[in-house]
């Protein structure tokens, strides 16, 4: 066997130190990877063009935005899918979802008590209340509405406190469907008073989809109210600041993005 010298020595211990100093380099590089690396719960539900979530797969215009801000901050977004109520719990009470989209104060306060949620500025608002038939319009009022059709775990929370007071009592009854052609099939039936969504949606709907335009139609003269989307979390505060400087460093991107999904007008259209 060949005898080493000090040079050789010398040499292999700096080619050690060196591939020691490359694995710590590269183990750094995947906890930050990891550190960047985040899970966003969204809503199982077909709500085009805000976002949908069908066969899996999580598009529309809250996705474009996301994957927007994730690009230009260097995180990674993995979505989860799940049905709105068990959205709500999933994220509440299993650290398994980092964030939540979309998400409102409002939205199932009694489940959030006790929590500290952090919100991030709204990304869109949206107009949502009660849908009828043409010949309803204007015939309707708060106390002559008997049954309201939505979506399975939304909360018809623009409501005043005299109408919430009566669907607790069953005075006005809440039917819960859980797709949107569910729920417009029923609304357009004449069997219930309204339906209660985004007109945006469930005009995009009947447009687009079921190819009856104008058979819903939002009747403002009963109780409606401004929806802000935002993205939200228990745990990631910063991102969530990060996020809120993106929104306001961003509005050419996101007239472009609302553009795209004709959001541009009053989403109450």
């Amino acid at each position: 066997m060949r005898n080493l010298t000090q040079m050789d020595v010398t040499a292999r211990c700096e080619m050690n130190l060196t591939l020691i100093s490359m694995a710590f380099f590269g183990m750094a590089l995947m906890d930050a990877a990891a550190a960047n690396a985040f899970v966003v719960g969204v809503e199982e539900i077909d709500y085009y063009p805000l976002h949908s979530c069908t066969n899996g797969k999580f598009f529309g215009y809250g996705r474009d935005l996301l994957d927007a801000f994730a690009k230009q901050s260097g995180h990674s977004f993995t979505y989860t899918p799940l049905p709105v109520s068990r959205l709500f719990h999933t994220f509440l009470n299993d650290s398994s979802i980092d964030f939540k989209y979309p998400d409102n104060p409002h939205w199932q306060a009694d489940l959030k008590k006790g929590k500290s949620i952090i919100y991030s500025d709204p990304v869109i608002h949206v107009i949502e209340g009660l849908l009828v038939k043409p010949e309803k319009v204007d015939q309707l009022s708060e106390a002559s509405l008997q049954a309201i059709v939505t979506m399975r775990g939304f909360t018809p929370w623009p409501l005043d406190q005299a109408m919430r007071q009566k669907i607790n009592k069953g005075a006005i009854r809440v039917y819960q469907e859980d797709s949107f052609s569910q729920v417009i099939s029923l609304g357009m039936t004449g069997h219930y008073d309204a339906v209660y969504a985004s007109p945006a949606v469930i005009n995009y709907y009947l447009d687009e989809v079921m190819h009856k335009p104008g058979a819903l139609v939002f009747d403002k003269m009963l109780p409606f109210g401004s929806n802000d989307f935002s993205l939200s979390s228990i745990r990631q505060g910063d991102v969530i600041k990060q996020f809120n400087e993106f929104l306001a460093k961003n509005q050419p991107l996101i007239l472009e993005l609302k553009r795209k999904y004709r959001l541009t007008d009053k989403v109450s259209q």
